[in-house]
This record gives structure tokens, C-alpha cells and sequence, in this order.
């Protein structure tokens, strides 16, 4: 089993249908693969994690670098792991909006954010994921 996490600068012109159709392909590629992950939007960058086989993961991440909706994208784990922090998501999102002053949530497939806290999750990547939703 491997994990891999990265950031990226979404691309200024980025729509909502984009990141459904990131989030749909990636759904269905992950699942033929058996990956799971979860990917964070602040606003302007992009966190995600994948985890998987080794060679499942590192292919989907040589799509993603290939991907003209993001820039800069930087790799900041990718380690073998023994177990999934994200067993039961194919590509889970959460979205944090600065719009008229308030900050929101918007949870992908009814999942509440409580299941983020999952107390079986490594804490350090509880602790990269809550600080990357707080950046802005």
C-alpha cells in the first residue's frame, strides 16, 4: 500500500463544472483501480491524497502532473503505508468558500465532516489536511 499527497495552484479560471468532472473521472478511474483519496480546495490551491498499490498511484499522479487545470504541483508524501486513512472513498472533496464573508464546507457524496476526523486517520495527515482548509 502506498500513499501519496500533493498541492497545486488551480488554474485562475477554474469553474465548478471543472472540479465535477476532475471529481467524476477521478471517482471512476479510482475505483477500477482501487484507489482511494481525498482532495481539499482552499479556495485557490488544490490538496490531494491518493493511496493505493504503488504502481496504480504513481500512474494516476503522472496524469494528474499531465492535468492544465492546476500549475505547480508538488509532491509532499509519498511513502508506503500499512493501512488506508480513506478506506471508504474512491475521491471524497471538501471545498472551503470565502464567498460574502463566510466560510462553508461542501461535502461530496452526503458524507459528514465529522468522518474527517476518523480517530483511526495518521495525525499527521489529519493535522496537513486541517491546516491546508484553513490557509487562504
Amino acid at each position: 500500500m502506498y500513499r501519496l499527497v500533493y498541492v497545486s495552484t488551480a488554474v485562475e479560471d477554474l469553474k465548478d463544472d471543472d472540479i465535477d468532472s476532475i471529481l467524476n473521472v477521478s471517482q471512476s478511474n479510482n475505483d477500477e483501480r482501487y484507489l482511494t483519496g481525498f482532495l481539499a480546495h482552499n479556495g485557490r490551491s488544490f490538496m490531494q491524497a491518493l493511496e493505493g498499490e504503488r504502481v496504480e498511484v504513481l500512474e494516476i499522479y503522472g496524469r494528474i502532473l499531465e492535468d492544465d487545470r492546476h500549475f505547480g504541483v508538488a509532491q509532499i508524501i509519498g511513502e508506503p503505508v500499512e493501512k488506508r486513512a480513506f478506506p471508504e472513498w474512491t475521491m471524497n472533496y471538501h471545498r472551503v468558500d470565502d464567498r460574502e464573508g463566510s466560510s462553508t464546507m461542501v461535502v461530496r457524496q452526503d458524507e459528514s465532516i465529522d468522518a474527517l476526523l476518523n480517530p483511526e486517520m495518521p495525525r499527521d495527515l489529519l493535522y496537513l489536511f486541517s491546516k491546508f482548509l484553513r490557509m487562504r
